[in-house]
């Protein structure tokens, strides 16, 4: 499978969403925040699990417990992004001259 300029990126292992803690789901659910965040400033290549724990201020091996690897979790942050994206569609000319991510965030 080809990436952005040619890249070679392999497809995320699909880890199914098991039901979890409330806890545990409310740390998943800021991963993904947080993440997506970074990968909007960063790039998916540029971004680095280790500033994303960094940030959160947990160990990296967390969100591969939760996520399985970097695609995996860039595979939940995209998720929701597309699914937001009709919504970014249909507002007004300012707030989308902010930019998608700056939107979702």
């Amino acid at each position: 499978m080809g990436g952005v300029a040619g890249n070679p990126v392999s497809s995320p292992r699909y880890q199914p969403h098991l039901a979890q803690r409330p806890r545990s789901e409310a740390k998943r659910s800021r991963i993904v925040e947080i993440a997506m965040q970074h990968f909007a400033e960063q790039g998916y290549y540029s971004a680095r699990v280790g500033d994303i724990a960094a940030a959160m201020g947990i160990a990296k091996g967390s969100i591969f417990q939760h996520f399985g690897s970097k695609g995996g979790l860039f595979f939940e942050v995209y998720k929701p992004a597309v699914r937001s994206f009709p919504k970014y569609l249909d507002t007004p000319a300012e707030v989308k001259d902010r930019g998608f991510f700056e939107v979702l965030c």
